[in-house]
């Protein structure tokens, strides 16, 4: 049980989940290859989309391993703030780093026309069946809403939260999930399932408007949703239970709407971008 929580326990505490930080490393290993691979080729890779990517690693990082990650296991407060920093934080900075284009272009294609390569393997697995139905933005969108009341609403948080690998799984799921919404929304990378920019707005304030729904309805729950987990461990401060989970429902809704916000703001930034270049094509065309 660690002390009571300060700011700087909060900001300086470390206790590394051994696999998630090896997936981390993973990830951010063959990143860096990506971008080396692209600059002895002489193709540049524009700087902002790798401190997107570190930015995204670090907030999960941080959710998980770090000071907000120690804490989440002992009070539902902070695991709804790692919650929403691992669902919303650190996917929007992955995705906007473009971790699959990235791939695309550095890794290698067959030897021979009839061999698929690495690079063919990844873009089969992009364009496949699977791919197009988890990528399709609706769908992701109940995903990363949905789960929220299958999860928190059973029993299912009660029991993920008595064993290591359960708290393993839901904190893969919020940052997998998370990814998929927000590539399928804001994503750079050539996923399927692309909607036109005014559908990705509708998703977005479809997703706010039942996250906000899951806030209002755990702040105004009477009983305690973890199922007695949190009163089994015995913690010696905070001991009202109710208010760390009104609480934490009330983080979870400022702290998950904010990202949504953010998200909707580089929707816009792209369609107008996406505007410019298309009436730019225009003027091309025209004056060829």
């Amino acid at each position: 049980m660690p002390a009571a929580p300060t700011f700087s326990r909060l900001l300086l505490g470390y206790e590394p989940n051994g696999l998630f930080l090896a997936i981390l490393i993973l990830l951010v290993a063959l990143y860096i290859k990506g971008v080396v691979t692209l600059a002895r080729r002489g193709d540049k890779w524009p700087l902002h989309r790798t401190i997107f990517f570190a930015i995204g690693i670090s907030v999960a990082d941080f959710a998980v391993n770090g000071g907000l990650g120690v804490y989440s296991h002992v009070a539902f407060s902070f695991h709804m703030v790692a919650h929403m920093a691992l669902a919303t934080l650190a996917p929007i900075g992955i995705a906007l780093g473009a971790p699959i284009t990235l791939a695309l272009r550095a890794l290698p294609s067959g030897r021979e026309p009839q061999e698929r390569g690495l690079r063919g393997f990844l873009l089969a697995i992009v364009q496949s069946r699977y791919s197009r139905f988890f990528t399709n933005p609706i769908v992701a969108m109940l995903v990363f809403d949905g789960s929220m009341f299958a999860l928190y609403f059973t029993d299912l948080f009660s029991w993920l939260m008595r064993y290591h690998f359960g708290h393993f799984f839901m904190e893969m799921h919020f940052f997998i999930a998370g990814f998929l919404f927000f590539a399928a929304i804001i994503g750079i990378d050539p996923i399927p399932n692309k909607l036109p920019f005014i559908a990705r707005i509708v998703v977005i304030f479809a997703a706010m408007s039942i996250h906000a729904f899951f806030s209002v309805s755990l702040m105004s729950s009477g009983t305690l949703v973890d199922g007695g987990y949190f009163a089994s461990i015995a913690r010696p401060w905070w001991p009202d239970l109710l208010a760390d989970q009104k609480a934490g429902a009330a983080f979870g809704w400022a702290f998950g709407e904010v990202p949504i916000l953010l998200a909707l703001a580089a929707t816009f930034v792209q369609w107008v971008r996406s505007d410019t270049r298309e009436a730019q094509r225009i003027e091309r065309s025209a004056e060829r």
